[in-house]
């Protein structure tokens, strides 16, 4: 029986902006995205260009997004765009994707392990799911427990991930984490949230467990 520290068995980096290395990964390719109707209130009808789903409608061959929040999903439908109500934990969907994308999701979910199972089975051959999730060792919260304040923590999300967890999840199934991408989301709602968003970014120069956040690169 293995005891002891995971190991991180992938490779580890850094990037400027996630979206663009997303929507290479999604080119020309069959992809799946998963939590597709998340947040979709701040970017239908007016900021369509910044939704995620929409940008990689433009890049993909073919792109399927799934959720389980039926009022975004009906807000989606009435600004043109059709996302099916499915659970990535439980969900058959009878066919395989080139690449499955999880943004912001697995931090939501009950049985975390059991979605990337149910993924991965939904991978075609040389397939990749990339999994985007706040990065619980970041410059803020570290901040607040030097400063003896509560961490901030979403109202909807029951778990913290770091690329450890990941590869844990992999060890246990079988599967590869292959990439560990450190990276800082730029909020540009206003002003004030892009400097801080912009520190943020600086911050995790200095080390990469300071970044908000992280996307694991996962293959069968």
């Amino acid at each position: 029986m293995t005891t002891g520290a995971v190991e991180i068995r992938a490779k580890i980096g850094v990037l400027s902006d996630v979206v663009p290395y997303i929507l290479e990964q999604a080119s020309a390719k069959s992809v799946l995205n998963v939590g597709a109707a998340g947040g979709v209130e701040l970017y239908l009808p007016e900021h369509r260009d910044e939704w995620l789903h929409h940008r990689l409608a433009g890049v993909t061959r073919e792109l399927v997004g799934i959720d389980i929040d039926a009022k975004n999903i009906a807000r989606a439908a009435r600004n043109g765009t059709s996302i099916l109500e499915a659970d990535c934990q439980t969900m058959k969907l009878d066919r395989r994707f080139d690449l499955i994308v999880m943004s912001d999701v697995i931090e939501h979910l009950d049985a975390p392990g059991v979605a990337v199972r149910t993924l991965v089975q939904h991978l075609a051959p040389n397939g990749r799911l990339l999994i985007t999730t706040p990065n619980p060792t970041h410059y803020g919260t570290m901040a607040r427990a030097v400063l003896g304040r509560a961490p901030s923590v979403y109202y909807d999300h029951v778990a913290c991930f770091m690329p450890e967890h990941v590869q844990a999840i992999c060890n246990r199934h079988g599967y590869r984490l292959t990439a560990v991408y450190f990276f800082g989301h730029i909020d540009r709602r206003t002003l004030a949230h892009i400097i801080k968003s912009r520190a943020s970014r600086a911050v995790g120069r200095f080390s990469l467990r300071l970044c908000p956040s992280f996307l694991a690169v996962v293959e069968p």
